[in-house]
């Protein structure tokens, strides 16, 4: 076998994007383009055709439950395509409704929601105001009219004549008797009390008139007749009968007092329904203009219970309004005649589009204000009533991530249920001294399209747990993270990069700056073939080479500038691979990269921080001996490997017995181990690689050293592509720098990955110089090649290989194990 058709030559392994070659083939038109597509990134959104298709179907179909997912890694321009998408939906006032909750006069404990049409809530309130103060003026002025001054003066004179003549013989009988009526101060308040009089020491009811009349009648008390009677001046059959003239008088004065405040009360009342008589036209008529005005059902219903109630109350506008802070306030008593406007459209052209940031039950759905102050009251509880962004959005969309509300339990729950049910309920909010939990305001009809914004996988997990996301989001936008490289998607580019550029001030980007831009594009998406479309870490790319050129003072981004940055980004989050290097370098990890050695091979794997990836070698080692204990797995049996992993060992050992041992039992106990690795290990990248140093530990052949190995195989022997090759080709040329190159060494990689190759371009350059070398392979024999530099050897039509050749060497080998284990036992 010829391996070196099997090593990539320079130009296989170049990766470069000539942007004005690649993007300009007619320059001529395409100048023009340019311009025009920087317009078209300023209303479009790039690469992404599918998601937009199943994002305008879904905004556009009202029906029940199209509300729309949008996955997509992060960066990719989901938030800017909803918006841009929502933008350029048609101005409209269809779906829109302004809502209000006022005074329910027949339920004060659940006030009642109330809707209009676009911008005519406000009207409504200000005709419910102008209502209540026309009613204010016309009592006030009623009430300053002369005729009904006269007319309570009238009444309440003859009232108070017949008081006086009633008060006048109580008076008289009283003194007839003896007695006359006092008032009493007390703790408690005056009093009225009767009290027998004396005359010349006796009482007067008993004593012959004398010539001094009213005047010598002296006040005295049943306990100074008690007096007289024990000094034997009064007889106590006189005493027992004074005391029940008392009694008689004292029921006598308490029953007249009853009835003259009854009398009062009588007169007030009679006055104060001639006055409402005077008043109830003037009512109706006020609630005919309201009715004639407001012809919507539901309105038309309230108004007329409106009008009962002032009909019924109208004593509450008689009463005066608060001064607070040198303001007049009005009455709490009317606070009831109001309205609660929480959701205004005025002025509102098109459907809302809410972007909940905070997306927690109270602010989704809203809530009662608690006042402690105000506990208990239930005339004005209907004010503190505020709508959540679910009512805001009603007639147009709300935008949420879906991480956020699904940290909240209840949050989720409810949105759910406001989407089934198509109406919201507003709950009290608990505060420091409790909520207004005796409230129960009328459940709010809303037609709301919600559109979560969440992860590429969080979609699947919903669907297949939650059986109401499924009917309730019936759209899925999946966001690719790639576009085909072309002309026009590389025009794109350029048009992103202007907006980019104008948005945010920015240095102008050279023809050379934007190949190095859409150079990194294609390294984001991990194919020669295609462009990334997370545009956000472009964006971040422009802002870091930017900063790079003006540090070097350049009047434009050019290439340098942005090969600049994507260094500094490198050198910045890169510690830990500069301490394995170093590590390597330094022989505490113990490595070869030169020469040759038995059952050990030098696999690679990547490190992924998240912000930042990078590669690095890992010996692979194999021993073998006679037994029947298989292929062992060290990671593991120590619970050192995920699930790919192990089901990649159980692969290798199937590729044993199907190559190996078809007509005589595999009689083997080997162990492969990741050496010096003491975290977890997934993934099969390196079962191929596991594959050359267990051959190699039964063959007793040795492979080179100075060459790195990925790939991924199947039970077949065939080479499969990995991910992350780049950086395990870049790690492996690292570490070689470290402890010198000698122009042998490079990497095997699948010949699948190929086209996933966009290198650095100092591995490049050391490439085209010779100094390092990758190799593409596509089935374990021409790995075999490459590592022993061997003739692999075909199988014969009875399973066998050629003596000399590796996997002949590797059957030769595995047959004398088996007949050492049929030996030993008998």
């Amino acid at each position: 076998m010829d391996i070196s058709k099997l090593e990539l030559t320079a130009a296989e392994a170049a990766f470069s994007v000539d942007f004005e070659r690649e993007a300009n083939p007619n320059p001529d038109e395409d100048r023009a383009g340019g311009v025009a597509g920087a317009a078209r990134w300023g209303s479009e959104v790039i690469g992404q055709p599918r998601a937009l298709e199943a994002l305008k179907m879904g905004v556009r179909i009202r029906a029940k439950g199209y509300n729309v997912y949008v996955s997509g890694a992060p960066g990719t321009g989901r938030r800017t395509a909803v918006l841009r998408v929502l933008a350029d939906e048609p101005a409209s006032t269809e779906h829109l409704r302004d809502l209000a909750f006022v005074y329910d006069f027949d339920a004060p404990l659940a006030p009642r929601v109330l809707s209009f049409p676009a911008g005519q809530g406000r009207e409504f309130k200000r005709d419910l105001h102008r209502f209540v103060e026309a009613l204010k003026r016309v009592v006030a002025l009623q009430a300053e009219s002369d005729e009904e001054k006269r007319a309570e003066s009238e009444a309440t004179a003859a009232l108070e004549a017949e008081e006086n003549r009633r008060l006048a013989e109580l008076e008289a009988a009283l003194a007839a008797d003896g007695f006359r009526a006092v008032q009493v101060e007390s703790e408690n308040g005056a009093s009225m009390d009767i009290v027998p009089l004396l005359r010349n020491g006796r009482p007067a009811g008993l004593a012959p008139g004398g010539e001094g009349g009213a005047e010598s009648l002296e006040p005295s008390s049943f306990e100074a007749l008690q007096d007289l009677v024990a000094s034997g001046e009064l007889a106590e059959a006189e005493y027992n009968r004074l005391r029940e003239l008392w009694y008689g008088h004292m029921d006598r004065m308490k029953r007249l007092f009853g009835e003259l405040k009854k009398g009062r009360l009588e007169l007030e009342t009679r006055l104060a329904e001639q006055r409402d008589a005077a008043l109830k036209p003037q009512v109706a008529a006020e609630t005919a203009l309201l009715l004639e005005r407001w012809t919507e059902p539901r309105v038309r219903a309230w108004i007329e219970s409106l009008g009962r109630d002032v009909e019924e109350r109208l004593y509450l506008f008689r009463q005066p309004d608060e001064q607070a802070e040198g303001k007049r306030r009005r009455s709490p008593a009317l606070v009831r005649y109001g309205v609660n406007l929480v959701v205004d459209r005025s002025g509102v052209e098109r459907p809302p589009v809410i972007i909940e940031h905070h997306p927690s039950a109270t602010n989704l759905f809203g809530f009662v204000e608690p006042r402690p102050e105000e506990d208990g009251d239930t005339r004005g509880a209907y004010l503190r009533i505020r709508a959540g962004s679910f009512l805001q959005a009603s007639g147009g969309f709300l935008v949420l991530r879906a991480e956020d509300v699904l940290a909240d339990e209840e949050a989720w729950l409810r949105l759910k249920r406001a989407l089934q049910d198509g109406q919201v309920e507003i709950q009290p909010r608990e505060g420091p001294m409790g909520g207004a939990a005796w409230l129960k305001p009328e459940a709010v009809k809303a037609d709301v399209k919600v559109i979560l914004i969440g992860g590429e996988s969080t979609y699947d997990i919903l669907y297949q747990t939650d059986p109401d996301f499924q009917k309730l989001f019936k759209i899925h936008a999946e966001f690719d993270s790639t576009m085909p490289r072309n002309s026009e998607s590389l025009r794109d580019y350029a048009s992103f990069v202007r907006v980019i550029v104008d948005e945010e001030g920015l240095l102008a980007v050279a023809s050379d700056g934007l190949s190095a831009v859409a150079e990194e594009g294609v390294r984001l998406s991990e194919y020669r073939t295609r462009l990334s479309t997370r545009f956000g870490l472009v964006a971040d790319l422009l802002r870091e080479s930017d900063y790079r050129a003006r540090l070097d003072g350049k009047q434009a981004i050019d290439a340098a500038a942005v090969r600049g940055a994507v260094a500094a980004r490198a050198r910045l989050s890169g510690l830990p691979e500069e301490k394995i290097g170093e590590m390597i370098a330094s022989g505490e990890i113990i490595l070869q990269a030169s020469g040759k050695a038995v059952g050990r091979v030098n696999g690679l794997a990547v490190h992924d921080r998240g912000y930042y990836a990078f590669g690095v070698p890992a010996v692979i080692s194999a021993q073998v001996s006679p037994g029947e204990s298989g292929v062992i797995n060290i990671e593991g049996e120590s619970g050192l490997s995920g699930e790919i992993y192990d089901k990649a060992v159980l692969i290798v050992e199937g590729f044993l017995r199907s190559r190996y041992a078809r007509d005589f039992p595999l009689a083997v106990s080997a162990s492969i181990c990741f050496e010096q690795s003491y975290t977890a290990i997934e993934g099969d990248s390196a079962s191929s690689t596991a594959v050359y140093a267990l051959l190699s530990a039964i063959a007793g052949i040795p492979l080179r050293q100075d060459i790195a190995v990925t790939g991924s195989m199947n039970q077949v022997g065939q080479i499969q592509p990995v991910g992350g090759v780049n950086e395990k080709i870049t790690g492996f040329y690292r570490v070689c720098q470290k402890v010198g190159l000698s122009g042998s060494q490079g990497v095997m990689i699948p010949r699948r990955n190929v086209v996933n190759l966009t290198l650095p371009a100092e591995v490049q350059d050391a490439i085209a110089a010779k100094r390092f070398h990758v190799w593409a392979v596509s089935s374990i024999d021409e790995g075999i090649a490459v590592l022993s530099g061997m003739d692999p050897g075909e199988a014969g039509e009875h399973g066998d290989f050629p003596a000399t050749s590796f996997n002949g060497r590797v059957r030769r080998e595995l047959q004398k194990m088996a007949k050492t284990i049929k030996s030993y036992l008998g």
